[in-house]
């Protein structure tokens, strides 16, 4: 992914922010510099990068990154294991690939913008537009010169050089022992950097006939430029970052589900209000019918309760006397004595004393089978057995259809 915005460290102190290739805006708070921009490209300072050529026998891709974690931790760049490994692949020779490897370890906090798009190494952004020769360049960062060699628009190699942040004589034996030790890498045995390029603002002459006097390779000065748009290196992304958007991308996700959950209860809330509200409508129709009808209903419960006060003298089997003829007749011969009978309407209640509980129940056993009394439902609860050994007992009987017709 490429952005038009990108934050490259100033050639003093603090960041510049560069906007489709032109400078915008400068601050020392790289934070304050971003604002709130979602397409930006932090260039991190080559204080902060380590980057150098590993060649790497022929292996399967799969290989490739474990074998280049390998090489780092050979060079103790890991830190403690949270370092940021970027690698491109950058030639290919008989004695295998050569991958240009980049690792940033140990960010600073204020270095962290989780609103950015992206990183990328500041070197990688400007000379991204470099030509296909192989090349030194050198700038200014944080006071610091920088000395970078691309092969192919690809950075290859850069170094925080340690002499004054001055053009001269000194800075050129520098660059001239660090081309020496960039002989041994295969890549740049065949091709060697052909020339460097003076990145930086107010190079005398003076300086520039010093430089040229010492290096050993020609040296000519170029205005600082930064293309105008930048690529995001995923591999370089710092892990608070990540842990950023997969908080905000739950969060979105969280607020979608809740937004779906309040739809959910409203529809369902207007869905169980017009039901309660066409529920009240038909019970007022229901209490208005019933408000109707609620004299005829009066007028035949009191027929009822007539009529219930009347049947007795209508049902020869709810006659007293044929009750109590009925029931004296399923007494044993003797054993059995009947001390009170009653009869209200519908029930029938008999109590007596049994000479033991057999008989009580065995009375109890013919009123249920007795001609007549089908329409009765008998119960008696456990007999009194009382001192003498005789059982006082209670016979109840209800009609069957009592509750239908009360």
């Amino acid at each position: 992914m490429s952005c038009n915005n990108l934050a490259l460290p100033a050639p003093d102190r603090g960041w510049i922010l560069f906007s489709g290739g032109t400078e915008i805006a400068q601050d020392t708070d790289l934070r304050v510099l971003a604002g709130k921009r979602s397409d930006l490209v932090v260039g991190l300072p080559a204080s902060c990068v380590s980057a150098f050529v590993v060649e790497l026998p022929p292996v399967e891709e799969g290989l490739i990154e474990s074998m280049i974690r390998a090489q780092v931790d050979k060079r103790g760049l890991s830190g403690k294991g949270t370092a940021l490994i970027d690698y491109e692949r950058i030639g290919r020779g008989e004695r295998g690939d050569s991958f240009a490897v980049r690792v940033a370890s140990d960010l600073p906090a204020d270095f962290i913008v989780p609103t950015a798009a992206g990183y990328n190494t500041a070197a990688a952004l400007r000379l991204a537009s470099a030509s296909s020769s192989v090349k030194a360049t050198i700038w200014r960062e944080h006071g610091r010169l920088i000395l970078a060699i691309s092969s192919g628009g690809t950075v290859a190699h850069t170094q925080v050089l340690s002499g004054k942040p001055e053009i001269g004589t000194a800075l050129a034996r520098e660059v001239n022992l660090i081309l020496l030790g960039m002989k041994g890498e295969s890549i740049f045995e065949s091709s060697p950097p052909s020339e460097l390029v003076l990145a930086v603002d107010g190079v005398g002459e003076k300086e520039l006939i010093e430089c040229r006097a010492v290096l050993s390779i020609p040296v000519r000065v170029e205005p600082v430029r930064v293309p105008a748009r930048g690529e995001v290196r995923d591999r370089l992304l710092p892990a608070e970052i990540i842990r950023h958007r997969r908080r905000r991308r739950n969060l979105a996700r969280n607020l979608v589900l809740l937004a779906a959950g309040l739809v959910l209860y409203t529809v369902v809330g207007v869905w169980i209000w017009k039901d309660a509200q066409a529920t009240e409508r038909e019970i007022a129709s229901l209490e208005r019918r019933i408000g109707i009808i609620q004299p005829d209903v009066e007028r035949v419960q009191l027929a009822g309760q007539r009529w219930t006060s009347l049947e007795p003298a209508f049902n020869k089997d709810l006659f007293p006397v044929l009750q109590l003829s009925r029931i004296t007749s399923a007494l044993p011969g003797r054993g059995v004595v009947v001390r009170e009978y009653r009869t209200t309407e519908r029930n029938i209640r008999v109590r007596g004393q049994a000479r033991d509980v057999q008989l009580a129940n065995r009375l109890l056993e013919d009123l249920q089978g007795m001609d007549g009394f089908e329409s009765y439902e008998w119960s008696m609860p456990n007999p009194k057995v009382e001192k003498n050994n005789t059982a006082t007992f209670e016979i109840e009987g209800k009609l069957k259809n009592e509750g239908a017709d009360s």
